[in-house]
């Protein structure tokens, strides 16, 4: 069924406000644009037929249920954050948006785990582990906008993944509504249970198309006692490379280890209106470097502060940096945060092209070098600016658009660079995606980061889970008009 079929819409429409009741559906155009799409913006149609907002597991059965016998699909919707496109409806589908289902459902302190509802967004979640004196560790700038269930249907991973690991390290279980209507109760809270196939671990990052997540249950962990953070002014992306080998071999727990060049740290300035600079002098590339103290008492903290001090005077004696602040409060430490958390909304005026990609981390400088003198010889008119998470390789490329060159045309300039650019991605033994998914975006290209047979079992597996190719059809693979998944 298509928006085209009004007939056959109103009496879906029926079906569903028969099921849910009022207040569960919206069809003005202005609600269908808004939940029709995520903030990746890449020239598809946002053509949504409906929006459903269920509060309960029962009610997402019953649209599921109800939109399989009309024959109607469905894209899952969190807090539509995402940058590839998997949230985002083209062609009619109904929207199911778990926005109302934002309840924090139980933390239980002494087995260290808390279960929500999927739309609980990933702050709150935050919220509620420390009210107990506990941390979910994961974290990324869209926390108080991310819906938890959004960030396990994409294995979302963020700024403390050198520390603390991937979304899917902290999935203690979950309750995932099948295309068929029913409910698969995965793990709880248990922490053994090695009864076969890991089912959690197909959900994980599979993008709404095989299940939608309605109930997660997540690891909690104990928060540091204390952070310190420096930003150090680096010369180049080799001695990027060579300061965060010594800090990892330095007496020091690592908990994170960004990059911004200075392209983004002039952007961040514009943005704030002319705000100061970190540095006197302007430098090739930064580093933001966060540690954690042992103990939260003074003499510990201090000690912890000495042992990265003597790391990076070291380092700069060897001259991979030129000169470093170290933060004195934590107020402090949330301001050099904030240089590098501040800049895609700094780079928003600009309409970015963004690429995620990752990287073994010893390619991270030959990777650089490469992309940028490709960006030079094939699209010298356009910025190139790199931020992202080096101590796991992973980063966030942004080719800016210039004034004087029309959306359209730039868009269709940087997506004739695509090719070359993800071939020198997995020339480096990279992957195309490193915490954003495939969607849309990146579903013509995902061949060059998975082998046939690997795209062959995805295709295998979808074709068991949703036979009929009604969940998120379209995102990650194309699916023939048999419903099943092509490449």
């Amino acid at each position: 069924m298509t928006v085209e079929q009004p007939a056959l819409r109103e009496r879906l429409q029926a079906r569903l406000l028969g099921a849910l009741g009022e207040g569960r559906l919206l069809t003005e155009a202005s609600d269908l644009a808004y939940y029709g799409s995520d903030r990746c913006r890449g020239g598809w149609p946002v053509r949504a037929l409906v929006i459903v907002l269920p509060r309960t597991i029962e009610e997402i059965q019953a649209t599921v249920r109800i939109c399989a016998e009309f024959g109607v699909p469905i894209v899952p919707s969190g807090g539509r954050t995402g940058l590839a496109g998997a949230a985002t409806a083209t062609d009619g589908e109904v929207v199911l948006s778990l926005g109302r289902m934002n309840r924090v459902l139980e933390v239980d302190r002494d087995a260290r785990t808390l279960r929500c509802e999927a739309g609980v967004t990933l702050q709150a979640a935050q919220e509620a582990a420390a009210a107990v004196g506990l941390m979910y560790p994961v974290d990324y700038a869209a926390k108080g906008s991310a819906h938890v269930g959004g960030s396990l249907a994409t294995n979302a991973g963020g700024v403390k993944v050198l520390r603390y690991g991937l979304t899917r390290d902290w999935v203690s279980g979950m309750r995932v509504v099948l295309a068929s209507g029913e409910v698969l109760d995965l793990g709880g809270a248990l922490v053994k249970n090695n009864t076969g196939y890991d089912l959690r671990q197909l959900f994980i990052g599979s993008e709404g198309t095989l299940g939608v997540i309605a109930e997660v249950t997540l690891r909690l962990c104990s928060p540091p006692a204390a952070t310190i953070v420096a930003l150090a002014a680096v010369p180049n992306d080799q001695a990027l490379l060579g300061l965060f080998g010594r800090l990892r071999r330095a007496p020091l727990t690592l908990s994170a280890f960004e990059c911004l060049d200075h392209g983004c740290i002039e952007r961040v300035r514009e943005h704030r209106g002319g705000a100061d600079a970190p540095f006197a002098e302007p430098h090739a590339v930064y580093a933001l470097v966060e540690v954690e103290a042992a103990d939260a008492a003074e003499a510990a903290v201090e000690a912890t502060r000495d042992a990265l001090m003597e790391a990076l005077g070291e380092a700069q004696e060897d001259e991979l940096i030129a000169d470093a602040v170290l933060a004195q409060t934590p107020a402090q430490g949330r301001g050099l945060w904030a240089l590098r958390e501040d800049i895609s909304e700094s780079l928003h005026a600009y309409s970015p092209f963004k690429a995620d990609v990752a990287l073994p981390v010893a390619e991270v400088a030959a990777f650089l070098r490469s992309f940028r003198a490709r960006v030079a010889a094939r699209l010298p008119e356009i910025p190139a600016l790199v931020f992202g998470h080096v101590g796991d390789g992973n980063l966030h490329l942004n080719l800016l658009r210039p004034p004087a060159l029309e959306l359209e045309a730039f868009l269709a300039r940087c997506h004739s660079f695509e090719d070359e650019l993800f071939g020198l991605v997995r020339d480096h033994r990279g992957s195309i995606s490193a915490e954003h998914g495939i969607g849309l975006l990146k579903r013509d290209h995902l061949h060059y980061s998975r082998s046939p047979t690997e795209l062959a079992l995805m295709r295998g597996i979808k074709a068991v889970l949703d036979p009929a190719g009604l969940l998120n059809p379209g995102k990650i693979f194309r699916l023939d008009g048999a419903g099943q998944a092509s490449s």
